[in-house]
């Protein structure tokens, strides 16, 4: 139900319906409400028409808001592990040190990448890694992301359009 309404917004050229797909589809913590690959909605748009650069930057904006949520869930978890198990506060004491000097770079690339990022979100939120920090290398990530997919789908289009005329030219 709520694809076939973010497929139809985005068939009629909304770049809202373009964010918020891209939101619902990252927000969801390991268990995907639309099972749809994140680039769907950036392909989808272009293919129709829309401009790639808004495209891109709006599918990577609202990826990274939607990713926010693994953020916090690990964050908000990491009071109910110190309650009931001695051993995993130090795990994230020493993951927190090792976070703190490479970790931007870490959630950088990982957003950039075709990875499951939640638990880099995760994992995130229970370090308490600085959220300003997570949400700026995530932004820059999956903006990057969706503007080489958007443009990628273009350049692919126009090729496969191309390669449809010459094909109806020589045997057409």
């Amino acid at each position: 139900m709520a694809l076939e309404l973010f497929l139809n917004l985005i068939s009629e050229g909304s770049y809202l319906a373009v964010f918020l797909s891209s939101f619902v589809i990252a927000s969801t913590v390991m268990i995907p409400i639309i099972p749809v690959p994140s680039y769907v909605p950036i392909i989808l748009g272009v293919g129709i028409g829309m401009n790639p650069l808004l495209v891109g930057l709006v599918g990577g904006v609202g990826s990274a808001l939607g990713e926010l949520i693994a953020y916090f869930v690990g964050f908000g978890g990491t009071a109910a592990i110190e309650k009931f198990e001695h051993h995993i506060p130090k795990f994230l004491k020493r993951f927190e040190k090792f976070y703190s000097n490479i970790g931007f770079n870490v959630i950088l690339v990982c957003a950039f990448i075709p990875f499951p990022f939640d638990l880099i979100g995760i994992l995130s939120g229970a370090s308490q890694y600085d959220v300003k920090k997570f949400f700026a290398a995530l932004l820059i990530g999956r903006t990057l992301r969706s503007l080489l997919l958007a443009y990628t789908g273009v350049y692919i289009i126009q090729f496969g359009s191309d390669a449809l005329n010459f094909m109806l030219h020589i045997f057409g």
